[in-house]
């Protein structure tokens, strides 16, 4: 039997319990040094004196985190461990998973959807220039924040850290099945490109409403995901382009995807209007350009990425020269000589004239 729900962690005041996962369960706290709201992520045991391998895969994740700056990654706030049971304090998001959000209002329209690709791939960018593989992307893991219009990417319980021992033996996959590339299902390895794919699995999911395979047995998604074409999505309103990016994100071999979140982006960009309809709350355009996420004029972006940054976030646009304002006091004085000039001219006239 789990042990009961503390009513506070640390500092923080447990108010509401948000979620539930294998590993534990997630709460909206309160901070009350720093007076706001906090969600903290708190494992499921282990009991004093165990070594699990989720413990484990809970510390990499604080440490993951930690190493992550990001405007599209939760922020991760704190870390500590009361009677056995570890939690992380993290940055609350003010909305709902991209899942109950697709669950709610059904299929997305494309610029909605290829907005919050964007944005992922700008997340996936900058955590695999930190040598960090995320290893479970999905829709659940996709935080929309109503007040800035963002997408953050969460969780990174099973990511995946170059430079570090690895918490798995090899055969053994981690991760959500419906959303697991071909190598994640047969306990490969994986790079970059199996992120990729499992963000192409949250774009179906977020064009038809679901993921391409579903089963009851883990093992029958496993084997559709390695041997089956996704099925054709059933709509007339989605671009060309967007299409041939869905399906190489898909590919089975992971020689025939994206070689990298840049990749993919740049593709992204040949869709065409990425502007959501100003209809839907979540990810409006003018909160996007209001927030910390500004676009990028596409000569600039593209030298930009040409030199592979790997900054938090891509900077803000920049304008051209600022055109000097003349002052008005400066005006009237101009103006005025050019009248006193003039009369001088016309008196001089006058003289010559009258005299001659």
């Amino acid at each position: 039997m789990p042990p009961p729900a503390p009513t506070h962690i640390g500092r923080y005041l447990l108010e509401a319990e948000i979620g539930r996962g294998g590993a534990g369960a997630v709460w909206r706290a309160r901070d009350p040094l720093l007076q706001r709201e906090v969600a903290i992520k708190l494992l499921s045991g282990p009991m004093p004196g165990e070594d699990r391998d989720d413990t484990q895969r809970f510390l990499a994740e604080a440490r993951a985190i930690a190493r992550l700056v990001h405007q599209n990654i939760v922020v991760l706030y704190d870390y500590g461990a009361v009677d056995g049971r570890h939690w992380l304090a993290m940055q609350h998001v003010q909305g709902c998973s991209l899942s109950k959000l697709v669950t709610k209002e059904g299929p997305l329209t494309p610029a909605r959807t290829v907005e919050i690709a964007r944005q992922m791939l700008r997340a996936l960018r900058y955590a695999h220039g930190q040598h960090l593989l995320h290893r479970d992307v999905k829709s659940s893991n996709i935080l929309l924040d109503e007040p800035t219009g963002m997408a953050l990417l969460g969780d990174f319980g099973i990511a995946l850290m170059a430079d570090t021992e690895r918490l798995t033996t090899e055969g053994v996959a981690l991760g959500t099945p419906e959303y697991m590339s071909p190598e994640q299902c047969q306990g490969m390895e994986l790079d970059e490109r199996s992120d990729i794919y499992s963000l192409g699995v949250v774009l179906y999911e977020c064009l038809s409403g679901k993921p391409p395979f579903l089963a009851e047995a883990p093992l029958a998604i496993a084997y559709k995901h390695v041997h089956e074409s996704p099925p054709p999505i059933q709509r007339t309103d989605l671009p060309p382009a967007m299409m041939a990016v869905l399906r190489k994100a898909l590919a089975k071999r992971k020689e025939d995807r994206f070689p990298s979140a840049e990749a993919m982006l740049e593709a992204l960009d040949q869709v065409g209007d990425r502007k959501p309809s100003s209809s839907q709350p979540v990810l409006n355009n003018d909160n996007l350009r209001s927030g910390r996420d500004r676009r990028l004029p596409a000569d600039r972006r593209a030298i930009d990425r040409r030199r592979g940054m790997r900054r938090g976030e891509d900077p803000a646009s920049e304008s051209g020269p600022e055109k000097t304002a003349i002052p008005r006091w400066l005006l009237a004085v101009g103006i005025s000589l050019v009248a006193l000039v003039l009369a001088t001219f016309l008196l001089v006239a006058w003289f010559v004239l009258s005299h001659s």
